[in-house]
């Protein structure tokens, strides 16, 4: 099972975007080419804490100011208010699921990625797609990056409240990055 990251925010920006190395072994290569690992998520029982990944600062505060996950590809965390994505009757779909805008930002990394999306602490749904790029593959969203920095809008779409994990796969890299979706209370 993958190990769910979990980031203190820090104070200071570096230069640098923060830290891309693996949280878990690199996705095995086929004669085919790259193969992605198995989906891996952490399981948060009914009633448990959601594990969320804490955002970390982003050193360039004209792209975004807080990231989710080490990288190199990273849920914006400006799009989780308060440290959660907002759900509001605005997003729901006919289908009764919520979509909501997420970017992702991809900083010294080209190649092939995977993004898949699960709710962790009950039965359900989620995805995760680029707006732009890719396509639907392996349970997920599938892409070929090929600018090292890549900046992604996208969709995450929830079935309702609850805890939910991405993992996303790189040749070089596997990670996970937990989030909680909440009702938005209303003004």
């Amino acid at each position: 099972m993958s190990a769910v990251v979990l980031l203190a925010s820090s104070a200071a920006c570096d230069a640098a975007p923060p830290d891309a190395s693996p949280v878990s072994p690199a996705p095995a290569t086929s004669p085919r080419g790259w193969t992605a690992p198995p989906l891996q998520l952490p399981n948060a029982g009914p009633g448990d804490a959601c594990p969320v990944t804490e955002p970390q600062p982003w050193p360039d505060p004209d792209q975004a100011s807080r990231v989710l996950g080490p990288g190199p590809l990273y849920p914006v965390a400006d799009y989780f208010a308060d440290g959660a994505l907002q759900l509001r009757d605005e997003d729901r779909e006919p289908d009764g699921t919520y979509s909501k805008k997420v970017r992702w930002i991809g900083s010294g990394y080209t190649g092939p990625v995977l993004v898949r999306a699960a709710r962790i602490d009950a039965p359900g749904d989620a995805t995760a797609a680029f707006s732009y790029t890719g396509e639907s593959r392996d349970d997920g969203h599938h892409a070929v990056l090929t600018s090292q920095e890549s900046d992604l809008p996208g969709v995450t779409t929830v079935d309702g409240p609850g805890c939910y994990a991405y993992q996303v796969d790189g040749s070089t890299f596997s990670v996970t990055v937990v989030f909680r979706a909440v009702l938005a209370s209303r003004p």
